[in-house]
């Protein structure tokens, strides 16, 4: 008799727990490699909107509508990325622009958008400032790199690429389209 839970848990193992770890490695196995994330990131980072704003948008559509940036950097080479590259600032609609183009005095596109506090724009997956941390995980969740971090990031798609939103007290205080790392 007393060899009958022993023969209880056996079989509670091989019939109920045994499907369930085999599914927990199926889970597993159908995770996103690195490179699958980056791509994903890079995808999500060539289509996302911000308000109208997007990756690669020509100066004059962002300045057509959102006017001459109140400030202007340095257009600087990044030898990292082999861009020059300029920095515009919007502070009274909280935006951040990094605008890249291939020569120090070529056409430039977007490369990199900040949204900070003052920004009323809203992301394609109708995220903005001061969404919640659970609306960016319900919107952009099954793009999740390893990057994110409960509580402070969440990183959809890679920091090699993709969009990346900062939280404070559970809400989005920051959101930032293009490439954080090389």
């Amino acid at each position: 008799m007393k060899s009958f839970p022993v023969i209880l848990s056996l079989f509670f193992f091989g019939v109920v727990a045994s499907p369930l770890v085999s599914g927990a490695e199926q889970a597993e196995e159908k995770r996103p490699t690195a490179d699958e994330q980056t791509e994903a990131g890079f995808k999500l980072m060539k289509t996302e909107l911000l308000g109208k704003l997007h990756f690669e948008m020509k100066a004059k559509e962002v300045e057509k509508f959102y006017g001459k940036a109140t400030a202007q950097g340095a257009v600087q080479k990044w030898e990292g990325v082999g861009l020059y590259i300029q920095q515009w600032d919007y502070p009274k609609l909280g935006l951040e622009l990094q605008m890249a183009a291939e020569k120090k005095d070529g056409a430039q596109t977007v490369y990199m958008i900040k949204a900070t506090k003052r920004c009323k724009l809203v992301t394609t997956h109708g995220i903005h400032i001061g969404s919640t941390e659970t609306e960016v995980v319900k919107a952009y969740g099954e793009l999740k790199g390893e990057e994110s971090e409960a509580g402070k990031t969440f990183v959809a798609g890679s920091t090699v690429g993709g969009v990346i939103f900062s939280f404070k007290d559970g809400k989005v205080v920051e959101i930032f389209i293009g490439a954080a790392s090389e």
